[in-house]
């Protein structure tokens, strides 16, 4: 099992990654916890919104923080709690709701563990990459020394901090207001990506169509795929974020883009393909 042909951030599904793998049928890994034979490799594939036919773990992402329950049986707690001591690397294939593929999140390090015999044991790990600004430059560190003008290379930097030409650019596409609601309060706004900056091109991190201006409840769900928006601009939201909770967060369900661009649709196509997590979009279980 190839872990290392990975990119961290990237979604993959079952069946893809059983192809990777070499096994025969995606199958073969549809359990939450995959022990390859004579491997030194755990990996655990993560749902938070899962079907109402199987076991209603309650397993989340917070931060850098994954919670996780263990299986029903107890099958696999001995070696994951011992995982370090023996050499092994755990790797977390997490996801918001069923049917729909897995973003890598790279390697994760126990950090704690309640042992249960009569539930799921619960294990807390932490995410060794966060994917946040200072992650994200760390690991493309390489790809933006590269840039020979160096103030492009400090303009490509600065827009994964939502700083400098970047920020200045969305404020004057959307006239310093919210992308969604209007409200006039720059400095509460964050400059958020659509196709996110360690997926794009250079240009692509540069370009203010490929970006927001957005309240931070709205940019905290956008990022991680619980909304997205319409070629026509209308708000598109996952089954992961309950329909319960929208108001209470801030979030109106009729919400929509003021205004969307030709030269925003290709990124906002991609955000819908790629990280919204939308129903039906594969078949993996």
């Amino acid at each position: 099992m190839d872990i290392s042909s990975l990119t961290i951030g990237s979604r993959y599904t079952r069946p893809e990654l059983a192809r990777r793998w070499g096994y025969a049928s995606h199958h073969a890994i549809s359990r939450g916890v995959v022990t390859p034979r004579g491997g030194k490799v755990i990996v655990l594939f993560v749902t938070r919104v899962k079907q109402v036919s199987l076991p209603q773990y309650h397993d989340f992402v917070s931060g850098d923080m994954l919670f996780w329950e263990g299986e029903e049986g107890h099958g696999s707690d001995d070696r994951i709690a011992r995982a370090e001591a023996a050499g092994d690397e755990v790797h977390l294939f997490y996801r918001e709701v069923h049917h729909t593929p897995f973003e890598y999140r790279g390697p994760v390090c126990l950090m704690s563990v309640n042992r249960r015999k009569q539930q799921p044991s619960e294990f807390v790990f932490r995410l060794v990459h966060d994917q946040g600004p200072d992650d994200d430059l760390a690991r493309c560190r390489a790809e933006v020394a590269a840039i020979a003008d160096p103030t492009e290379r400090e303009e490509v930097r600065r827009a994964r901090l939502g700083q400098g030409r970047f920020r200045r650019e969305l404020v004057r596409v959307w006239g310093g207001r919210c992308a969604v609601t209007g409200v006039d309060l720059p400095p509460l706004l964050t400059a958020s990506h659509v196709k996110p900056w360690r997926a794009a091109t250079n240009a692509e991190r540069l370009d203010p169509y490929n970006g927001l201006l957005l309240l931070p409840q709205y940019d905290w769900l956008f990022d991680r795929g619980l909304i997205t928006f319409a070629d026509d601009g209308g708000m598109l939201v996952s089954e992961a974020f309950p329909p319960d909770r929208r108001e209470s967060a801030g979030v109106d369900p009729a919400a929509r883009l003021r205004l969307v661009d030709d030269r925003h649709r290709p990124f906002l196509e991609y955000h819908r393909a790629v990280l919204f997590a939308g129903e039906g979009r594969v078949e993996d279980g």
